[in-house]
């Protein structure tokens, strides 16, 4: 039965052109712009550290590291000075310490000396009263108050000896803080130091992060003489054994993709191949375009199924997301 826009074969000429129709599989599908990333990865951020932090060296975008490669190095000059200054700060206080130890030893030593002299001097007290008992009425009354001066001496020398060692206490206590507050600066600016040089600590290869330039609203990848910010996302090491693509649809579209529909994907680099693919992921909140911020868009992943070596981050792509399928359609 031919349907109302059909020609039939009489009508036909050599000048029409036509299209034989045929019955098979029919694919609705929609297509986006993407970028290759790592399912999986390591991020390497900028340390958290007092002051500010110029990347003076970066390992090279897409070359390969092995374990303890040094792959980003920031300007130390600025703590290898805090380094030094607290370094002599704690020196001083542990000099400061050694100084009073002395000092409290010495003064022990003297009260030492005077509680024996106070001792000696109310032995000899008694003796003179023993002896008194021979004499008249006014010796042994002399005698008796020798003793008991003796006796209050030597009170006094033992209460300034336990004075002492409650005022050598606090003292010793306070000199021990400072040191430990020092020390705590110490280890802080040491470790603050040895952060500023950063080593791979896995096997890979070295992606550059997008971050915003310092002074500008551009964003644009990390480069030598950057300044940043610790805790800044600035490289990534990822596993190049599962891929994914990253891209955005706009709000006008997003209602045609969910997660699980199948997807075709094509490289810029190796316009050939397609790689199969599983949608993943489609965002529930729009967002900003960054560089049109009264398009809105909502972010998509699509994982890649199966490994190639030929996949690599931050390579172009393009996903086809099959929206719906009819197996059999003219």
């Amino acid at each position: 039965v031919l349907g109302s826009g059909a020609l039939s074969p009489e009508k036909i000429d050599q000048s029409t052109p036509t299209v034989a129709v045929t019955l098979g599989a029919f694919e609705v599908t929609h297509v986006e712009a993407g970028e290759l990333r790592a399912a999986r990865d390591e991020k390497v951020v900028a340390p958290r550290v007092h002051g500010q932090l110029k990347i003076v060296h970066l390992y090279p975008e897409g070359a390969r590291v092995e374990v303890g490669d040094l792959i980003l190095q920031f300007d130390r000059e600025q703590h290898a000075q805090e380094v030094k200054d607290n370094a002599g700060g704690l020196e001083r206080a542990k000099a400061e310490m050694r100084k009073t130890q002395a000092q409290q030893e010495r003064r022990r030593a003297e009260l030492a000396m005077k509680v024996e002299q106070k001792t000696a001097a109310r032995d000899l007290a008694h003796i003179s009263l023993q002896k008194a008992q021979y004499g008249s009425p006014v010796e042994r009354e002399e005698a008796q108050i020798n003793i008991e001066n003796a006796e209050r001496a030597l009170t006094q020398a033992q209460t300034d000896v336990e004075a002492q060692q409650i005022i050598d206490r606090v003292e010793m206590t306070n000199r021990e803080l400072r040191i430990a507050h020092r020390q705590k600066n110490y280890d802080r600016s040491l470790s603050d130091y040895e952060r500023l040089s950063v080593h791979a600590t896995r096997p890979g290869i070295i992606v550059y992060e997008k971050i915003r330039k310092r002074g500008t609203d551009r964003r644009g990848k990390v480069t030598e003489g950057d300044v940043v910010w610790g805790g800044t996302s600035l490289l990534t090491l990822p596993e190049l054994d599962s891929m994914q693509v990253y891209t955005q649809v706009g709000e006008m579209d997003v209602q045609r993709v969910a997660p699980g529909q199948t997807a075709m994907i094509r490289l810029e680099a190796f316009p050939g191949p397609v790689f199969n693919g599983v949608v993943r992921h489609v965002s529930p909140m729009a967002n900003e375009l960054e560089y049109a911020p009264n398009v809105r868009v909502f972010e998509m992943v699509v994982d890649i199924t199966g490994q190639d070596d030929r996949l690599y981050p931050g390579m172009s792509a393009s996903v086809e997301v099959v929206v719906e399928s009819f197996p059999e359609a003219l």
